[in-house]
């Protein structure tokens, strides 16, 4: 297949995922819902996913709600508590940050157009929120604050302990987006004390169409859809078995061999990182302190190049990276969160991003690396040259 270094858009199911949900493909196929033996076999497999989750996030199994997908769980946390917040007599003002991935931006947006007041916290040139923004910002009518642990495009770890810590003591109910967080940064939920947190499947080695959204108890979220009543009211719809069964073993690996995997992601960003620093003629993005950077991510531009030419040189080079975020509908403009660290739409238009996971290995960074140093040496009319014989690629 070539080497694949674009798990922060998708991960490859693991095969011990796959093995798990199988049966509940072709065997337990029953209701969770329903009474009879096939729907009790099929409800126990749905609360075992819950509590190995729970056991992931270290929190309470009834604290965990399924979605349909990483976004949905983000609307549900922003528009859902927005709906208690309007239903309570709370204020109207909402804080998230210039960074947020679509999922939060576009709730963020839909509850702006209906009256609602949005603060765009600033960050700096590595994507830091500044917290003396963020107190500042919090007034009498601040209900909602929505802060992603993690970055997709730039890898900005952000302290977002301290940030909810700062959401609890004004009472204001706290959300991050750490969809890009399970595999990567050990998660501890006694100790960060957010009200709800979004996770995605997909994203660590489960199958797409699955998600879930931590609702700490004692904290109100309303429905956004209505239905049968699934998932405590939050995500109503028949549970989709086999996709929980395989998100609940998905989570269960990431505890089990968090420690391994987070010592090999870094092992080879680092690696990668010190190779490519001799090009002259790339910038890396996102922090320089790797402590404080998602393990395996890397993300770089080489202004005067479009990110979409060098991806499909990379792609026939059998290289497959990104631009950036891959939920946006193939659209080539520049990232809202490059503008926002201050680059260029320029420099912006070149962006790379590199997001290594546990099926890579080192003799395939030790090729990437080299590869990477010769596409990004070429000067740009060889690009330009590219560009016009684009008819040459073909997709799968």
């Amino acid at each position: 297949m070539g080497i694949y270094v674009d798990n922060s858009a998708t991960t490859a199911v693991d095969s011990r995922v796959v093995e798990a949900m199988l049966p509940y493909l072709s065997e337990f196929w029953g209701n969770p819902s329903s009474l009879h033996e096939p729907g009790h076999i099929a409800h126990d497999a749905v609360s075992k996913a819950r509590e190995q989750l729970a056991a992931m996030l270290h929190c309470q199994s009834d604290e965990i709600h399924f979605t349909a997908s990483g976004t949905l769980a983000n609307n549900i946390a922003i528009l859902g508590r927005a709906r208690f917040a309007e239903a309570n007599g709370l204020g109207k003002h909402l804080i998230t940050t210039a960074i947020e991935h679509s999922s939060v931006i576009g709730p963020a947006e839909f509850l702006e157009s209906s009256g609602w007041r949005v603060t765009y916290l600033p960050v700096n040139e590595e994507g830091f929120v500044n917290i003396d923004d963020l107190r500042k910002a919090i007034n009498k009518d601040t209900s909602i604050i929505t802060i992603a642990w993690a970055n997709n495009e730039i890898g900005t770890i952000q302290p977002i302990e301290e940030l909810a810590q700062l959401a609890n003591e004004a009472n204001v109910f706290f959300h991050t987006d750490a969809i890009q967080v399970p595999g990567k940064i050990a998660m501890d939920l006694n100790k960060v004390p957010v009200r709800a947190l979004s996770v995605s499947g997909h994203k660590f080695n489960a199958a797409k169409g699955i998600g879930a959204l931590f609702v700490r108890n004692g904290s109100n979220v309303m429905p956004i859809t209505f239905g049968g009543g699934q998932e405590q009211g939050l995500s109503p719809g028949t549970e989709s078995v086999a996709n929980i069964v395989g998100i609940g073993k998905a989570a269960q690996l990431v505890k089990q061999d968090l420690e391994q995997t987070l010592a090999k992601l870094s092992k080879m960003q680092k690696e990668i990182i010190e190779r490519l620093s001799s090009l002259t003629n790339i910038k890396f993005t996102g922090p320089t302190d790797l402590t404080k950077r998602l393990p395996g991510h890397i993300s770089l531009v080489v202004p005067g190049v479009s990110g979409e030419t060098l991806i499909l040189r990379c792609d026939l080079h059998g290289i497959y990276l990104s631009s950036g975020s891959a939920c946006s509908n193939k659209i080539i403009e520049p990232s809202h969160v490059l503008r926002a660290i201050g680059l260029s739409d320029r420099e912006a238009m070149g962006a790379i991003r590199i997001s290594l996971g546990k099926y890579n290995t080192e003799a395939e960074c030790e090729e990437l690396a080299s590869s990477l140093e010769d596409i990004f040496r070429l000067e740009e009319p060889a690009f330009k040259s590219l560009l016009s014989n684009q008819q040459q690629y073909k997709s799968p």
